[in-house]
């Protein structure tokens, strides 16, 4: 009758069921029905459980999921957890530290798949399920439930739940939980989003304007888990940030700088298994798939001291654009990763290269030393490493000279007196004189060194040629094209249906 919500103001009032009420009157008043209105409206219904048909989640006292597991009253004696998403594998850390013995996950596919949607490196990936058997969990592959034959009644403790997988097996576990993934509460008509004028995905997810977070209906915005992926609490509560100062902005000029963060920027991710795990920009595969020449450097946790003595389980992993050294992901498990990983997400931010990360001197007895060993690592394996920067520096034309291959023939074969084809230390810096590139003899030696791979003491016009073509001017440096929220596998780790 107030003309709350008429279309031209838009949604502007709020019916809540079921809640309760502090009255300044009646004092507090259980299960009301209340009409809340205001000029603006946020959405933050979240998300809930997937749940598979076939699992009997009425029998609460035995299966559970990641929304009722809180609801848990005792320590059961064996555990199936179906799904091998951030979820299940986060619930299969807590309850064998928690002391259950027998923990087992089953996993529709492979590990390998598994692990590739979610995002992994594989290399990490790997060291999780070892670190995760060694701890006694149980990894079986290619395995589902087919039915339940049997879930015990409340009081009868003693029994099993009994399950036949698809196999044809049986398999008896005291507790059961559904890993299944989850989904965005916005198609539930509970929510009365639909009804309301919001615009609902199929998946429950509700469509918004990626810049305002302003949904299709007039005063309301929506953040976190119910507009999809990633879903996570950290980037929920910056979404809730944005949705409310883009609310009270005025006319299309008015903005806020909450809105210039871009909705789909890469993020970086933690996961809280024991050891925790931490991730950022591409991995191997990804990289290689965008047209980058890729090498990887390693470091694990007992090549630090600080790792040695305290927690030696773990692995850091740089991922490097092979032409130019800089970091294109990160990628680690083992102690603090979840914290580490945010060093990485700078690293690659600023298109930092691995010479830099060598040339930094980091704090003793860190686990931040692991950058600089992953460093060293990819270093040894690049064709041009770190000491060869110090002769390209020393030897770097101005970009508006060019040595094509006749001009340096030319020089070569001019200083090569005894036609040989290859030269000495004297003759090459009488060749680098004669190009008007006069450097010193510890350069020289350096060269010397670093190019005659057959250890004979002389370089051939090949191996020359080779240093002048990696001293060409460079490109200017492009952005690094992360992967959006949708090409991280993001949506499965929110929504793992593994």
């Amino acid at each position: 009758k107030d003309d709350l919500d008429n279309p031209e103001d838009g949604l502007r009032s709020v019916k809540v069921k079921s809640s309760g009420v502090a009255d300044d009157y009646v004092g507090f008043v259980n299960d009301a029905e209340v009409l809340v209105t205001g000029t603006k409206v946020l959405v933050c219904t979240g998300s809930k459980s997937t749940r598979l048909p076939g699992i009997p989640f009425e029998q609460s006292h035995r299966i559970f999921d990641s929304d009722t597991v809180n609801l848990l009253g005792y320590l059961p004696r064996s555990v199936t957890i179906s799904g091998l998403g951030i979820i299940g594998i986060e619930f299969a850390n807590i309850f064998n530290a928690l002391g259950v013995e027998d923990v087992k996950i089953l996993v529709r596919g492979d590990v390998e798949t598994s692990a590739k949607k979610l995002g992994f490196d594989l290399d990490v990936a790997d060291e999780l399920m070892r670190l995760l058997k060694e701890s006694g969990v149980q990894i079986l592959e290619g395995t589902t439930v087919d039915e339940f034959l049997y879930v015990p009644p409340p009081g009868a403790e003693d029994e099993l739940i009994q399950m036949k997988l698809n196999d044809g097996s049986t398999l008896e576990t005291d507790l059961f939980f559904a890993a299944t993934g989850r989904y965005p509460v916005g198609k539930n008509e509970e929510t009365g989003l639909a009804s309301a004028g919001l615009e609902i995905a199929d998946r429950g997810m509700v469509n918004i304007d990626k810049r305002t977070l302003a949904t299709s209906s007039k005063n309301v915005h929506a953040a976190g888990d119910v507009i999809g992926a990633p879903a996570l609490a950290s980037t929920s509560t910056e979404q809730a940030q944005r949705a409310v100062a883009a609310m009270f902005c005025e006319g299309e000029g008015d903005t806020d700088v909450a809105q210039e963060a871009n909705h789909d920027d890469a993020l970086s991710i933690g996961v809280w298994t024991i050891p925790e795990m931490g991730y950022y920009g591409l991995t191997k595969d990804v990289a290689e798939k965008e047209g980058h020449n890729v090498v990887e450097g390693t470091a694990t946790f007992d090549q630090c001291l600080r790792g040695r003595v305290f927690a030696p389980d773990g692995l850091l992993k740089l991922v490097v654009d092979a032409d130019d050294g800089r970091v294109l992901g990160v990628h680690l498990i083992g102690k603090e990763a979840a914290e580490m990983v945010h060093y990485g997400m700078a690293l690659v931010k600023a298109q930092t290269s691995i010479f830099e990360v060598l040339q930094t001197v980091y704090t003793a007895v860190t686990f931040h030393e692991l950058f600089k060993e992953a460093a060293l690592d990819a270093n040894s394996k690049l064709d041009f490493g770190v000491e060869w920067q110090e002769i390209f520096s020393a030897l770097q034309s101005e970009c508006d000279l060019e040595f094509d291959e006749d001009f340096l023939r030319e020089k070569f074969d001019a200083i090569d007196d005894d036609g040989s084809g290859e030269l000495d230390e004297d003759e090459m810096r009488a060749l680098f004189d004669s190009m008007g590139r006069p450097v010193s003899r510890r350069i020289i030696s350096n060269i010397m060194r670093l190019s005659d791979l057959d250890g004979n003491g002389t370089i051939d016009f090949g191996e020359f040629k080779a240093i002048f073509d990696k001293i060409a001017c460079p490109p200017a440096k492009q952005d690094l094209k992360l992967p959006s929220i949708d090409q991280t596998g993001l949506t499965e780790a929110a929504l793992p249906k593994i």
